[in-house]
C-alpha cells in the first residue's frame, strides 16, 4: 500500500516561520469514538488557513490504535503511507496486524491522519474530468494529441478550483506538517515519533525542519529529495524507472520472458486504440500500460512476473493484465473510485513543486526526457500538466533548510525504482546529523521487506529514542 505515484513531486519544502501560529489557538483535545476494535477515531479541527485562526475549519480525519503491551507505553507513532493523496487511516487499519509493526504497536499508540483533500479529509472530486485526464495518451506527439492533453490539464484543473476553491491553496505540505503539529498537542504529547514512507518521508522531513522541538524520534524511508524542481525530479525520477525496467529486460532475457521490446510493441499498439480485456471491466488504455508496468517493477518478487504475463497477454490481443495492475496501482475499487486519490496528489504536487510556467514550457522539457528516459520520462513528466492551470498556493514551500536531526534515520534503496538512491544522500544531508542506512534491494521502501537488519534499526531507534547501529550496506 506503500506508494509513490509515477511523477510524484519534489518535496520543495518547508523550513516555515511557524512559531506565531502554533499559539494562535489552544488545542482541544480529540474525541475519539469506537470505530470497530482496535481503533478509535476522531476528527481533528484546524483553520484552513493558519493566519486567519478564526476563519474557515476543516475536519481531518484521526484514527489511533492504543499500545497493546506487553512492556511500558512509549507514546505516540504517527504513520504515514505516502502518495501523496493516499489515505493513511485506511493504511493503519491495514498495516497494523503487519509483522514488521508487531513489536511497534506493543510499545506506541500507532496513530494515522488523513492529510487535506485525501481520504475522509475534506476528500477532494474532481472526478467529471479527472477519468478523461486519465485516459490521455501520456505521451502525446503530435499536435492534435497535445491540444487533447492541454485541454483535460486544464478542464481537470478548472473543476478542481470550481469545486475546493476555498482549500486548493492551504493543500500543501507545508500546511500538513503544521497539522502534524496540532495533532500531537491534541493528543496531549510533548513529543511524537514518525514514520513516513515515499513521499511521507516530505511530511516527516518538513516537520524536523520546522517543529523540532516536537520530534522524539522519526523514520524516513524511500525519501524524496527536498532541493529539485519539477523538471529535475521528473528527470531523475524517470531515469530510476528507466534502469529498473533495464534490470527487468535482462531477467526477461535469462527467464525466457518477454521483454521491452514486446512493451514498446503494446505500448504503440495502446496508443492507436483500447485493447480489449477478456477478464477486466474495461479495455486497457495507454495509461494502463504505462502504470501498470511501473506497478509491477515497484516490486521484482511478483511483479516482474506478472508484467511477463501481462505482456504476453497483450501481444496476444487481451489486456486484462496491464488493466488489472492499473487498478492495484491505483488501488481501484469495483465501483470505479480510487484509493489513491489523484486529485489530492495534483493539489499537494502542484503546491509543493517548483513548476513550469506554461503548457509549451511542458512539451519543450519533455522532448530532452524523451530521449534521456524513452519509456517514462515524458509521461512523468506531463503527469504534472494540471499544475500549469492550478491555483497559486497561499504560500508557496520554501528550500528546506538544514536542520538538527540526530534522532531521524534515513532509508534508501540503492536501486529503488520510484524514489532514487542519491534522493536519500541528500536528505541525510539537509537533515544534520541525521543516520543514513543504505539498503541493497530493488523494491519501492524497505521496511517491511523482510530485511531483518532494516527491521532491526528502524525498532531500536523508535524504542531507544537513540541512534541505532548501522552496517555499512544492509543486507
Amino acid at each position: 500500500m506503500k506508494r509513490t505515484l509515477l511523477a510524484v513531486g519534489a518535496l520543495a519544502a518547508l523550513a516555515c516561520a511557524c512559531a506565531t501560529l502554533r499559539e494562535s489557538r489552544a488545542p482541544v483535545p480529540l474525541a475519539f469514538r469506537d470505530c470497530g476494535e482496535p481503533f478509535e477515531c476522531a476528527e481533528l479541527r484546524v483553520p484552513i488557513d493558519r493566519e486567519r485562526a478564526d476563519g474557515p475549519e476543516l475536519a481531518l480525519a484521526v484514527a489511533r490504535a492504543r499500545a497493546t503491551g506487553p512492556g511500558e507505553r512509549i507514546g505516540v507513532l504517527v504513520v504515514n503511507p505516502g502518495g501523496p493523496g493516499l489515505s493513511a487511516v485506511d493504511y493503519l487499519r491495514v498495516a497494523r496486524s503487519a509483522r514488521h509493526l508487531r513489536g511497534l504497536r506493543e510499545r506506541f499508540d500507532l496513530v494515522a491522519f488523513d492529510t487535506r483533500g485525501a481520504g475522509a479529509s475534506a476528500p477532494l472530486d474532481c472526478r467529471a474530468s479527472l477519468d478523461a485526464w486519465l485516459a490521455q495518451d501520456p505521451t502525446p506527439e503530435g499536435d492534435a494529441s497535445w491540444q487533447s492533453a492541454v485541454a483535460a490539464a486544464r478542464a481537470l484543473a478548472e473543476e478542481c478550483a470550481r469545486n475546493h476553491g476555498e482549500l486548493l491553496p492551504f493543500v500543501g505540505t507545508r500546511d500538513s506538517a503544521a497539522d502534524l503539529d496540532a495533532l500531537r498537542a491534541a493528543l496531549g504529547e510533548q513529543r511524537i515519533s514518525y514514520l513516513g514512507f515515499s513521499y511521507g518521508t516530505a511530511l516527516g522531513a518538513s516537520y524536523a525542519a520546522s517543529y523540532p522541538e516536537g520530534v522524539r524520534a522519526m523514520v524516513l524511508d524511500g525519501p524524496i529529495d527536498p532541493s529539485l524542481d519539477l523538471l529535475a525530479f521528473a528527470r531523475e525520477q524517470a531515469l530510476a524507472v528507466e534502469s529498473a525496467l533495464a534490470a527487468y529486460d535482462q531477467a526477461a532475457a535469462e527467464q525466457g520472458w518477454h521483454g521491452t521490446a514486446v512493451l514498446e510493441s503494446v505500448s504503440a499498439r495502446v496508443e492507436l486504440a483500447p485493447l480489449p480485456s477478456a477478464n477486466a471491466s474495461r479495455a486497457a488504455r495507454a495509461s494502463d500500460v504505462l502504470y501498470g508496468s511501473v506497478e509491477a517493477l515497484t516490486a521484482p518478487e511478483y511483479g516482474w512476473h506478472e508484467l511477463a504475463l501481462a505482456l504476453g497477454s497483450a501481444q496476444s490481443g487481451d489486456g486484462s493484465g496491464f488493466v488489472e495492475l492499473s487498478d492495484r496501482y491505483f488501488q481501484r475499487r469495483s465501483d470505479g473510485s480510487t484509493g489513491l486519490r489523484v486529485e489530492a496528489q495534483l493539489a499537494v504536487l502542484c503546491a509543493d513543486l517548483a513548476g513550469l510556467e506554461s503548457p509549451q514550457a511542458y512539451r519543450d522539457a519533455a522532448a530532452g526526457l524523451a530521449r534521456e528516459a524513452p519509456h517514462f520520462g515524458v509521461a512523468n513528466l506531463l503527469s504534472h500538466l494540471p499544475c500549469a492551470f492550478w491555483p497559486e498556493p497561499a504560500r508557496l514551500a520554501e528550500p528546506l533548510q538544514g536542520a538538527a536531526a540526530r534522532n531521524v534515520l534515513v532509508i534508501a534503496g540503492r536501486a529503488d525504482p520510484l524514489t532514487p538512491y542519491a534522493w536519500g544522500e541528500r536528505m541525510a544531508a539537509l537533515l544534520r546529523g541525521s543516520t543514513l542506512l543504505r539498503v541493497d534491494t530493488r523494491e519501492h521502501t524497505s521496511f517491511g521487506a523482510d530485511l531483518p537488519c532494516v527491521d532491526d534499526a528502524v525498532s531500536a531507534l523508535l524504542v531507544s529514542g537513540e541512534r541505532p547501529a548501522i552496517p555499512p550496506l544492509c543486507p
